[in-house]
């Protein structure tokens, strides 16, 4: 469990699926995110859920809840650190937030979160994070947590019948001074 100012950062329960499922199901989210898909259903929100726990089981990925702290069960988005590879101790920062509780700053205050989290717990060396070209909140956020622009993938996806540019981000453990 990560805390930060305003959030707690978990991992998923069962219980969470409803949650779950009335965020990702909205074509807002989807469609600007790499991993959602639209519809989204509940059976997929269990798949998720089930997935995450036996991610963090091997240690290959941690995929958590964003909690609010006066409410544990009030799930407002999820961050992650992804595919983490060994021996280079790399990972891939993930995250969404559920429209509701967008532009107040969720992503970036869970996003730093994880990063230290990476550095100083999972003794990561590299973090980096992608987003489609259209999602440009997604972004700022990645700059607000002090990563750098290290390129771009041309039409590297192709989601809703249409090929998007990827962006990439990264932060090394020695940007921190860790």
């Amino acid at each position: 469990m990560i805390r930060t100012k305003r959030f707690i950062i978990r991992p998923f329960k069962s219980l969470d699926a409803e949650k779950v499922y009335e965020a990702c199901n909205d074509f807002e989210i989807s469609k600007t995110t790499l991993g959602i898909p639209f519809p989204y259903t509940l059976e997929d929100a269990k798949n998720f859920i089930e997935y995450t726990k036996n991610a963090i089981n091997d240690k290959k990925s941690y995929e958590l809840a964003i909690c609010l702290k006066e409410d544990i069960n009030e799930v407002v988005g999820c961050v992650s650190l992804m595919g983490i590879k060994r021996p280079s101790n790399r990972a891939e920062l993930a995250y969404w937030v559920a429209k509701k509780y967008w532009n107040k700053g969720i992503a970036t205050e869970a996003a730093k979160a994880m990063i230290e989290y990476g550095f100083k717990t999972l003794n990561l060396n590299s973090i980096f994070a992608r987003f489609l070209s259209i999602n440009l909140a997604s972004g700022k956020v990645m700059q607000k947590i002090g990563m750098k622009y290290v390129g771009e993938m041309r039409e590297h996806e192709f989601k809703n019948g249409k090929y998007y540019n990827v962006k990439y981000y990264e932060i090394l453990r020695s940007d921190l001074n860790l």
